[in-house]
């Protein structure tokens, strides 16, 4: 799976990695039972930018570089809905939880500086698979995703007063299997 995430606190990721959006990179597993489905799937956003201090609204980088690395798993329960007119296409939707890893590290940080938490959120994706053959396809899907109350205690994230860690995904799949 390869996708583009827009983030929620668009105004702390800006500040800290130059953006709010990015690419993403994962994959995963389902199993299905006539229409409804599981899914157990990962994906991994990386970034480097800088640490930052916000004052009156403005930023103002402090020239220590920093790695953010934004690593979900995600456990969703769907359906997926057959088209008599058109077999190859299938849509489907879903919705579950997911468990954010959220990773900020830098060289000549202190342990309080790095950052390596865990959240809970919850995700809706909905979607559409076309089969090229009976055991290849290729999928093409929407997320969102929230995780309420992971941010925003300290830092940039504070300043901008956003506690969203999630976002909005798009991405593209190859699928193997029935």
């Amino acid at each position: 799976m390869v996708g583009l995430i827009k983030f929620t606190a668009d105004d702390s990721f800006d500040a800290i990695v130059g953006e709010s959006s990015g690419p993403i990179f994962g994959g995963g597993v389902r199993i299905s039972e006539g229409g409804f489905f599981v899914d157990v799937g990962a994906w991994r956003y990386a970034a480097e930018g800088e640490r930052a201090f916000v004052y009156g609204g403005e930023v103002f980088p402090l020239g220590i570089p920093v790695d953010v690395t934004v690593t979900p798993i995600e456990i969703s329960g769907g359906w997926r809905f057959r088209l008599r007119k058109m077999p190859k296409l299938t849509p489907y939707a879903a919705g579950g939880l997911t468990l954010m890893k959220y990773q900020e590290t830098s060289e000549f940080s202190t342990g309080d500086d790095d950052v390596d938490e865990t959240f809970n959120g919850f995700h809706l994706i909905g979607g559409a698979e076309y089969k090229i053959t009976r055991w290849l396809g290729v999928a093409g899907e929407a997320s969102w995703t929230t995780v309420p109350d992971s941010i925003g205690e300290a830092g940039v994230s504070e300043a901008f007063n956003e506690t969203d860690l999630g976002g909005t995904t798009f991405r593209f799949k190859i699928t193997i299997g029935r």
